[in-house]
């Protein structure tokens, strides 16, 4: 799952608040591994599991992020302002060049380096768009 607001509890009974950002929030990491050589557009069910790892370039190559669309209806509990972060990596020696999707802002860094990787931030800043922020 993309995006879930956790529930708050203490000692078993849930709190009358809502989880958001900065809660310390830590799920279970799936690894999608994506061994194509070719430039890459990923699906939101490519980056639902929190870490791609691209291990088939062999040239630079653009990394296209999902749409906002597509985003946003994978994670309907999301407000304006909430984040997720998702972890890409590149275990070759050719780097990845972000490519936004539509309603999708590249905030930071514009590729994924060779042989490294990057940990990115997604914001919902509005109804229809987020921004993609690679640190």
């Amino acid at each position: 799952m993309l995006f879930k607001r956790p529930v708050i509890t203490c000692n078993g009974q849930e709190l009358n608040t809502r989880g958001g950002s900065g809660m310390g929030e830590i799920s279970n990491i799936s690894v999608r591994t994506i061994s194509a050589d070719a430039n890459q557009t990923l699906t939101v069910a490519d980056i639902s599991g929190g870490a791609v790892l691209f291990t088939g370039f062999t040239a630079g190559r653009n990394i296209t992020t999902p749409t906002a669309a597509a985003i946003l209806a994978a994670a309907p509990d999301m407000d304006i302002g909430d984040s997720f972060a998702i972890t890409l990596s590149v275990s070759v020696a050719f780097a990845g060049t972000y490519v936004a999707g539509a309603g999708v802002t590249l905030v930071g860094r514009a590729t994924l380096p060779a042989s490294s990787s990057a940990y990115v931030v997604v914001t919902k800043t509005s109804a229809t768009t987020v921004t993609w922020t690679a640190l």
